[in-house]
């Protein structure tokens, strides 16, 4: 029964019964509570423990009602927070969303310490908001780069980290104004946008970038390779030595290095170059070697030798002595591929 249902036929009770007592007694009778004597009629005294009780009912009735209007709108108000409590965790956000509910805050704490990720390249839900965000975390973790910014990644968090990898890694231009800005991007970053720049852009761009940028040897030897390549608008030999010895270089990054320059640099110029080198550091002294054979400065390569123990560099050793016999030897072979 509703609640005016049953106001209003308790209200037709007490009025009957009142209607039926009072047309069968009319008189008063009194009450003496204390030194107070209460006169009422008949009729209303039988009623008023009815009355009393009605009123006692209705009072219980909308206690328990607003009490119930409370929990059903803490209920509510959780269901939409766990819901910005979902979304803040998959931008990587730190939610400040509480929740009334105990089972709520135990799934929150949760939650909260976990990383939440999509099983399926179709996510699909009927909340928009969550859609769109995982939509958005499939695509970066697929290697796309996310422009939308209806919804904000923390900027410290692994999907925006993620995000601005894949943009420095198709977007040649944002690459560029990232080195220009080198000290504001993680080194991950830098890199990415490095080898980006260097594989789309020109030696020339790529020299405008350098002055200031730190780089490690896995940059170097990009930037070997492509400097390589271009004769033209080439670096200058002092600052490929100079970038060596920064990265500090071993003896298979030397070989490399001689390598990729055979083709692109005269040959005394790539002599002189490995003789200032190898006089400075011995792990060059290997490709500078190799060079000198290729080049057949066998004297120069003998003078070399002599300046180190017997036991010291003997693959050059032999070649000198197969050289000596007339023999054929594949320098390539020896060296290059060892």
């Amino acid at each position: 029964m509703g609640l005016k249902k049953y106001v209003a036929f308790s209200l037709l009770l007490i009025i009957a019964v009142y209607i039926f007592v009072f047309s069968m007694q009319t008189a008063n009778y009194t009450v003496n509570i204390l030194d107070y004597a209460i006169e009422l009629p008949i009729a209303v005294w039988i009623i008023l423990p009815a009355a009393v009780l009605f009123l006692v009912t209705i009072l219980h009735i909308l206690f328990y009602g607003f009490k119930n209007y409370l929990q059903t709108s803490a209920i509510k108000k959780d269901e939409e927070n766990i819901i910005e409590f979902l979304k803040d965790i998959l931008l990587e956000n730190n939610s400040n969303k509480k929740f009334k509910q105990k089972s709520l805050k135990e799934l929150a704490d949760i939650l909260e310490q976990m990383k939440l990720s999509p099983k399926t390249d179709n996510f699909d839900s009927s909340n928009s908001d969550i859609k769109s965000i995982v939509n958005n975390i499939i695509k970066i973790n697929s290697g796309e780069y996310v422009s939308d910014k209806s919804f904000k990644f923390n900027k410290n968090g692994e999907i925006a980290h993620k995000n601005l990898l894949n943009r420095v890694k198709i977007d040649v231009d944002y690459s560029i104004d990232v080195l220009k800005k080198s000290k504001d991007f993680t080194r991950e970053v830098v890199k990415a946008a490095f080898a980006n720049v260097v594989e789309n852009k020109s030696m020339t761009t790529i020299k405008k970038l350098l002055d200031g940028l730190k780089l490690d040897k896995e940059m170097v030897l990009e930037l070997m390779k492509k400097d390589s390549e271009n004769s033209d608008f080439a670096l200058e030999h002092d600052a490929i030595i100079k970038y060596t010895k920064e990265v500090e270089f071993n003896k298979e990054d030397y070989l490399t290095f001689a390598k990729l320059y055979k083709k692109s640099v005269k040959p005394d110029e790539l002599i002189k170059m490995f003789e200032t080198i190898s006089n400075e550091n011995e792990l060059a002294v290997d490709a500078y070697l190799v060079i000198l054979f290729e080049y057949e400065m066998i004297d120069k390569a003998r003078e070399t030798l002599s300046n180190y123990a017997n036991e010291e560099y003997q693959p050059y050793r032999a070649i000198l002595e197969l050289k000596n016999s007339g023999k054929y030897y594949t320098l390539e072979n020896l060296c290059y591929n060892k």
